[in-house]
């Protein structure tokens, strides 16, 4: 029997553990009704290669050498669609959706380097379709060809270069836009009146990222790795968008090595950085581009591990810029009386976990916080005992909720879950309790 080459499309959703492919879609050379496939139908052959063309090697857990990383990704669903997944009652389309599995992984690497890396998928028809109205039944199809990728979660992002380098430098940076039609705000569908005028001025949220996706030695990705690596774009959804009016912008500067690069030490614990006036300079130059959109009395800086230090770094230098600063798992050391009063000036709104690995809390965020307050500041700490999955989607083999490494606690703080604060109690505005992307979106420079 003869084959035909066909193409295929990837789904790709952002996952607390990084972005993966998680449906794919099959351009079919006939109509299928639902009862015609299910998920013996096809099956899918992945080969995951590096940017450079070579397949991946990768030492899996509990291995003793690196292999190949290929293999048969399982089919969990089968049904008709239109070009974008979207399931229909029948059609020229195919999805097929798939697990979150290292196969299906996009993204390689570690806390302090990562990477994409290329999926190369072939699709093989294991059953013959039937035809419609009396055609023949349709069999040798084989889906080679990748027509491009599609993530919903990147609706409004954009990447740019910033235009005006400083000492030699210009980052790369990735960034979302809000409609500012009161239609796509569901604050506004659910409670403003139908003549609720367009919102002229909308917040602005800065995330720095963590060292892992830092641009490093990859090329041509421009800075989506900065917002896509740890779901950064979740700042760009309806459950924390909807804390800032259901319009704000985010603004994802991507760092050439580390944030914590202090022109001698890349990782070092001298709390300098060769790109605080960098970075200001692009977010001033981001805001002129944009006066007539941005509130600039409402200006948030947030990031995780590198990019905590970042935040509260740009704080100390820029005191009385940000109306808040929301650090994750920062690696602060040895905060000097000068540190305390310049970071005092910011309201902070911390967030780390008891066993973290790589910043100890110990050194970093307790006697921080407590000298903040000491200072008079206006400062919460959301403390984790650990890190496990409180969402519900992530389970061990036994059923209980995953449990990963304790220094990724941002993955709590873009679900939305840091509430309380240090003594274990709510942070109150107005009487209400609120958690940290509400309480940053109700300050106000």
């Amino acid at each position: 029997m003869e084959l035909k080459s066909c193409t295929y499309a990837t789904v790709t959703t952002l996952g607390d553990f990084g972005p993966w492919i998680s449906k794919v879609v099959l351009d079919l050379p006939c109509t299928v009704r639902a009862n015609d496939v299910n998920e013996h139908t096809f099956n899918i052959y992945c080969a995951r290669h590096e940017r450079a063309g070579e397949v991946l090697m990768r030492k899996e857990h509990g291995a003793d050498h690196a292999a190949p990383s290929v293999g048969y990704v399982p089919v969990l669903a089968t049904y008709p669609c239109d070009e974008n997944g979207q399931r229909l009652p029948k059609g020229t389309h195919v999805a097929l959706e798939t697990p979150e599995v290292r196969l299906t992984k996009e993204i390689e690497g570690g806390v302090l380097g990562s990477r994409y890396i290329e999926s190369r998928l072939r699709v093989t028809q294991l059953v013959a379709l039937p035809g419609e109205d009396g055609d023949d039944p349709t069999a040798g199809l084989v889906f080679d060809r990748s027509r491009g990728d599609i993530c919903p979660a990147l609706k409004g992002w954009h990447n740019a270069v910033q235009q005006t380098p400083v000492d030699g430098i210009a980052l790369e940076y990735g960034y979302f836009e809000p409609s500012f039609e009161p239609a796509d705000s569901a604050l506004f569908n659910r409670f403003a009146p139908k003549d609720t005028p367009a919102i002229e001025k909308a917040p602005l949220i800065v995330y720095l990222h963590g060292a892992g996706e830092g641009k490093g030695t990859t090329q041509g990705e421009g800075a989506t790795r900065a917002y896509t690596g740890n779901r950064v774009t979740a700042l760009s959804q309806k459950q924390i968008q909807r804390y800032f009016g259901g319009f704000a912008w985010v603004l994802v500067p991507q760092s050439p090595t580390f944030w914590m690069d202090n022109g001698v030490e890349q990782l070092g614990r001298s709390n300098q950085s060769i790109y605080s006036p960098v970075l200001k300079a692009l977010i001033d130059e981001f805001v002129a581009e944009h006066a007539d959109r941005i509130d600039t009395d409402r200006i948030v800086v947030a990031g995780l591990s590198n990019g905590g230090f970042m935040t509260l770094r740009l704080c100390a230098d820029y005191p009385e810029f940000f109306a808040a600063g929301l650090p994750c798992c920062a690696p602060w050391y040895n905060a000097t009386d000068e540190d305390v009063a310049a970071l005092a000036k910011t309201p902070l709104w911390f967030t780390h976990s008891k066993g973290d690995e790589l910043v100890c809390p110990q050194q970093t965020v307790l006697p921080l916080t407590a000298r903040l307050r000491d200072a008079g500041a206006n400062v919460h700490l959301t403390y984790f005992s650990h890190v496990e999955d409180l969402t519900g989607v992530y389970r061990e083999a036994d059923g209980s909720p995953k449990k990963t490494f304790n220094h990724g606690v941002w993955i709590h703080q873009f679900n939305d879950l840091c509430y309380q604060d240090f003594d274990g109690g709510n942070v109150l505005i107005d009487g209400e309790p609120v958690g940290c992307w509400e309480w940053s979106a109700r300050v106000s420079r």
